[in-house]
């Protein structure tokens, strides 16, 4: 699939969306911390934003200059220099307005790009990688599509700890898990789900075998972009596309 034609059926899909279905999304994000959004994106987009990831991955060691080291490392982060050199369909789904509205619609705030360099990402993590760590995010909203992940009795479930305070140098996490719930959350591949991810505690819990991809865009919130403001990171232009949340969508 073209990635031309991936987007404008995302377009064509995303004007065609059940609210209902977008109601429920939103009193789940508000009363959890994550949505699931399968719904939002046809299959066939998500299978062709997977298969771009795929691509990308299997082919990143050629990148490689001349001369340098391969990490040895198993874990791949593919940020958006990367992606914006080798993927289409990534880079132009994440400026579809049409989805930055349904975005806005279930968050009930304006849901806004990205200004710094975090917009999108392609990871993959091995079994036998560092497990990952309990955190936050730096930006309010996390996208999330599941490219691969483990079985669930391998683990790699997503864990989640909702309406926490977003402690910058996460010296307070291991309070913060004593004293609140913590719920698990079983996916699978081609899964897509939304995240308060700045004030939702999380993590992938850890997994024996396989392997877990995902292509993550990271959206901010208009109180993100005064705080970049504020350090200086130019955030011109963005408060102009905040969008008019009407009543029908709160």
């Amino acid at each position: 699939m073209q990635p031309h034609s991936s987007v404008d059926a995302a377009r064509k899909h995303l004007t065609a969306v059940d609210p209902a279905a977008l109601r429920h999304a939103r009193d789940r994000l508000a009363e959890t911390g994550i949505a699931r959004l399968g719904f939002l994106l046809p299959y066939r987009v998500k299978r062709a934003l997977a298969a771009e990831a795929l691509t990308m991955l299997d082919h990143h060691q050629s990148w490689i200059a001349p001369g340098a080291e391969a990490p040895e490392r198993h874990a791949i982060d593919l940020g958006p220099r990367e992606v914006d050199a080798r993927g289409q369909c990534i880079p132009q789904l994440y400026d579809c307005e049409l989805l930055r509205h349904s975005l806005t619609t279930v968050a009930t705030e304006p849901v806004l790009p990205c200004p710094g360099p975090e917009r999108y990402a392609v990871r993959r993590r091995q079994h036998d990688d560092a497990d990952s760590q309990w955190h936050w995010d730096d930006y309010a909203f996390a996208l999330i599509l599941v490219v691969e992940c483990p079985p669930l009795e391998e683990g790699g479930f997503v864990q989640t700890v909702a309406h926490t305070r977003r402690d910058w140098d996460h010296s307070d996490v291991y309070r913060t898990l004593t004293r609140n719930p913590i719920q698990s959350w079983e996916l699978q591949p081609l899964d897509l789900y939304l995240m308060r991810s700045d004030t939702t505690l999380h993590r992938v819990h850890p997994f024996a075998h396989g392997r877990r991809t995902i292509v993550g865009m990271s959206f901010a919130s208009i109180d993100d972009l005064g705080r970049e403001q504020t350090y200086g990171t130019p955030a011109e232009g963005l408060l102009s596309e905040v969008p008019v949340i009407t009543k029908q969508a709160q």
